[in-house]
């Protein structure tokens, strides 16, 4: 994402959004994991924190980012939004151990 701030040209902006957007979408695969590892009893808790967790990272990115961009540059906006991505790529692969379902 932080591509499109250095770049005038619309097409290309739209090339960096675009392969932002698709990191989105792959993100959104999270759900699998937490329905095939939840234990059966827990599976609407855990879905529920899921969402609750997502939830709050939704409301709190636009306040953040409303925050860091001034009337001169959005590049604090790209800058914050690439970090929080590196951020997330690091969780997952240094972070989650071995993945296997949790018995009840």
């Amino acid at each position: 994402m932080i591509g499109a701030n250095f770049t005038d040209s619309t097409a290309m902006v739209i090339v960096f959004l675009s392969i932002a957007s698709f990191g989105n979408g792959l993100a959104s695969i999270t759900w699998s994991p937490v329905s095939a590892l939840a234990p059966e009893r827990l599976l609407g808790l855990t879905g529920g924190m899921f969402n609750f967790i997502g939830n709050l990272s939704a409301i709190a990115t636009p306040i953040v980012i409303g925050l860091l961009v001034t009337d001169v540059s959005f590049a604090p906006g790209f800058v914050y939004m690439t970090v929080v991505t590196a951020v997330g790529i690091a969780s997952y692969v240094f972070l989650i151990g071995r993945v296997e379902h949790v018995r009840s």
